[in-house]
């Protein structure tokens, strides 16, 4: 397996800047994040410092882990690690002759980029906190799941999962709409833990997928313009979200929660080595909270999810 280490850098404008791997090169004539490969034994910040030099002329002091996946050319097997690079000094230019282009999530999606690059479009859009509602039974019936969901989005969550198993399917449609024009209104993006048909008839951004129903699905549920989630707990399932071409999982549980006293648990150390096995972004679930955000990022997850964590 290949490590290599790639930088997020933003324009004033919020763009990120790609550069096109040069003639003769893997993936030739394709766009990508700027980096490279990791020595043996290198820190992928001190890899990303030496690349970025040799590459685009700048020297960066700082940089900060974002996401990390792992895909299987034909060739060889690249484990990607994405740093957000906030500030630097020099002005950035193709010291090698490749092409340089600052991109918005739109024009990344018509550009031809490596199969690596590919999930992390979406996820630089979205809040890697993943905030997940708890049943109707406990937050007092429809009424209550929607205060709860309104008080997600007031304290400043963009990143929602409507998860209401003991509802049935018109009840879970009403409520789903009242949830909907809450979340357009705080410009926030939200998935139905649903069947995706009702997802895309209450205006839903995309779905999560339980563990059983990633199981039985035989292919994508939704087209790209959507998004799809979901719950992984072992390397299996890891493997086949990655073939269905999803978006970002979630993998538990990695700490003991008050849900499921008991229960067995990763930890960090057994949730980053299922991370390295990952063609997907991963969200940390199970005991974790807002505040346990740069730990997952360090552990190689892009954000954190859950419900009592992120209570309002």
């Amino acid at each position: 397996m290949i490590t290599v280490v790639a930088g997020v850098l933003r324009d004033g404008a919020g763009r990120v800047l790609l550069t096109e791997r040069l003639p003769g090169k893997h993936l030739a004539g394709t766009w990508e994040f700027p980096g490279g490969k990791c020595e043996v034994d290198e820190a992928p910040h001190d890899a990303l410092v030496r690349e970025l030099h040799e590459e685009l002329g700048i020297a960066i002091e700082a940089s900060d882990p974002i996401l990390s996946l792992t895909h299987a050319y034909p060739e060889k097997t690249v484990r990607l690690l994405i740093r957000e690079v906030e500030t630097w000094r020099g002005e950035v230019h193709g010291r090698e002759g490749q092409g340089m282009v600052w991109a918005g999530p739109e024009d990344m999606t018509k550009l031809p980029m490596p199969a690596a690059d590919r999930p992390i479009i979406k996820m630089l859009a979205l809040d890697p906190r993943y905030a997940i509602t708890p049943d109707p039974v406990e937050v007092v019936g429809e009424d209550g799941l929607v205060e709860y969901w309104h008080g997600l989005l007031e304290s400043g969550f963009r990143l929602l999962q409507l998860r209401a198993h003991s509802l049935d399917s018109v009840s879970l449609s009403r409520v789903a709409r009242r949830c909907a024009k809450l979340a357009d209104e705080y410009q926030a993006t939200w998935l139905l833990n649903g069947p995706a048909e009702l997802g895309q008839s209450v205006g839903a951004d995309g779905v999560h997928l339980t563990s059983t129903a990633l199981a039985s699905a035989e292919c994508r549920p939704l087209a790209d313009d959507f998004l799809v989630a979901a719950s992984c707990h072992n390397r299996a399932e890891l493997a086949r979200a990655g073939e269905l071409e999803l978006d970002f999982v979630c993998l538990s549980p990695v700490l003991p929660t008050t849900s499921h006293p008991g229960a067995g648990t990763l930890g960090w150390d057994g949730f980053e080595q299922l991370c390295v096995h990952s063609a997907l972004p991963v969200m940390a679930l199970g005991g974790v909270g807002p505040h346990d955000l740069a730990t997952a990022r360090r552990r190689g997850a892009f954000g954190v999810a859950g419900i009592s964590g992120f209570g309002s």
